[in-house]
């Protein structure tokens, strides 16, 4: 039979998956965009997780380069997030913000991949570019929460999270697997930093095809120009009270101070060791470029099996008990650095990778979990604000924490034993956040203020 241009035209947007998102039931249309956008996200986290390191090193950076690398782009989303949170309470889309972001990240990764070709300023050029890359992206995932909050109800947030991280870990497995392997063809720096560069590019067309995703996702508009006695919203002027007003919610909710002491406190304790993590991989666990890729594409296949069971404990339990898993999980981080160097060198790696995939699984539950509690505890009034004020907090304590934990180290006498000596009291701080989460539950299921996973 023959067909048109138009018709083959009309057919090819039949079969195109956005449209077809489009004839779903409302349900399963905003599962499966959030899947598409958590696809693309996770490529985008993926690469960074381990390709910013591995660049910065190919390049020739210092190990106090290297752990200022989570500083800078934090120093930028620290001075951004409260504004951009106040605006975002004031627009009339949640998803104006996360859009906007996302249209930076783009120009910035294109720039990203082209540093190495600046020469002797490259190093410069990294750092400025992690500003709008890395420091961008942690916007977007501050204002995606609140955009969450308004395009997926109560009953579904639970179902929908789980569905998209899901997916989240399959590209998670896939893309630093695929870049390892690339890399480990090449003999020279420059070799590595190509491939490095071609996955930063990939990184631009991804952010793209992500904000395509964003802008199918239905999301109740706010109203803009009424008090919020009357529209239930924040107001479209700013002054300093409701600034005030946000920050004193803290001390006088109980629900949202019991979420803040507790898991800004866990927070700290799992950034600790971010740049030592890296460091502990090549000086003492000796893996390559593509070993550290394999290593973090597989530990994927473990939270992928693990977030399965961590979201019907939610809904069996509640998010609060099941973060307690996650801070199980995390200590044993340190105890596997520790163990890792006795290995012999020729079963070092894929010991460390399979320890670290099966004990720290548990992992997935900090972004299934943390979302949830976030979004019951806070109210609807300046939630965008809350949620910035949030990983406002966090970022700050990222920007401190990797370079913290570095500094420890070569206190220490930056070799084995200090590397040792690290980690046991990494581990001792992370039993104590821990603990402290389990006290949280007891808190929040004596107090009634559990989070709330349905209507």
């Amino acid at each position: 039979m023959k067909m048109t241009k138009e018709g083959m035209g009309d057919e090819a947007m039949k079969k195109s998956l956005f449209y077809r998102a489009k004839k779903m039931p409302p349900s399963a249309q905003i599962m499966l965009l959030f899947a598409v956008e958590g696809v693309f996200l996770q490529y985008i986290t993926s690469i960074n997780g381990f390709g910013l390191n591995l660049y910065a090193t190919n390049m020739g950076a210092t190990d106090s380069q290297i752990g200022i690398i989570q500083m800078v782009p934090n120093i930028v989303a620290y001075a951004a997030l409260l504004p951009l949170g106040i605006l975002a309470d004031r627009l009339k889309s949640t998803k104006t913000i996360p859009m906007l972001t996302l249209l930076v990240m783009c120009a910035s990764y294109a720039f990203l991949g082209s540093v190495p070709a600046f020469g002797e300023r490259c190093m410069e050029l990294f750092f400025a570019s992690l500003a709008f890359t890395a420091g961008a992206l942690a916007i977007y995932n501050a204002q995606w929460q609140a955009m969450f909050g308004a395009a997926v109800s109560l009953r579904q947030r639970n179902d929908v999270y789980a569905f998209r991280n899901q997916f989240m870990f399959v590209i998670g497995i896939l893309a630093p697997v695929i870049c390892g392997i690339l890399m480990g063809r090449c003999h020279t720096a420059d070799g590595k930093l190509l491939v490095l560069r071609s996955f930063f590019y990939l990184c631009a067309v991804c952010v793209l095809l992500q904000a395509a995703a964003i802008k199918k996702i239905p999301v109740e508009q706010q109203e803009e120009g009424k008090a919020p006695a009357e529209a239930g919203k924040a107001s479209s002027r700013f002054s300093v009270s409701d600034l005030l007003e946000a920050i004193t919610s803290v001390g006088k909710n109980k629900a949202l101070r019991w979420f803040f002491v507790p898991v800004v406190f866990f927070y700290i304790t799992w950034q600790l060791d971010w740049s030592m993590w890296y460091l502990g991989q090549v000086k003492y666990c000796k893996m390559s470029e593509m070993t550290l890729s394999i290593c973090n594409g597989v530990f994927n296949i473990g939270q992928l099996a693990a977030v399965g069971m961590i979201a019907k404990v939610v809904r069996k339990k509640s998010p609060d008990f099941a973060l307690i898993f996650a801070g199980i999980g995390l200590c044993f981080c340190p105890v596997i650095m520790i163990l890792a160097p006795h290995l012999p060198l020729a079963y070092r790696g894929v010991a460390f990778i399979v320890l670290m995939t099966v004990l720290n699984a548990p992992q997935c539950a900090v972004a299934l979990c943390t979302i949830q509690i976030l979004l019951n505890a806070a109210p609807e009034k300046n939630r965008s604000l809350l949620i910035g004020l949030f990983t406002m907090i966090t970022t700050l304590t990222n920007s401190v924490l990797p370079l913290l934990g570095v500094r420890l180290y070569t206190a220490l006498g930056a070799d084995l034993t200090a590397l040792y000596r690290f980690n046991l009291i990494d581990l001792g701080v992370r039993i104590l956040s821990t603990l402290g989460l389990i006290w949280r539950y007891q808190k929040a299921k004596k107090d009634g203020f559990l989070t709330k996973i349905s209507d």
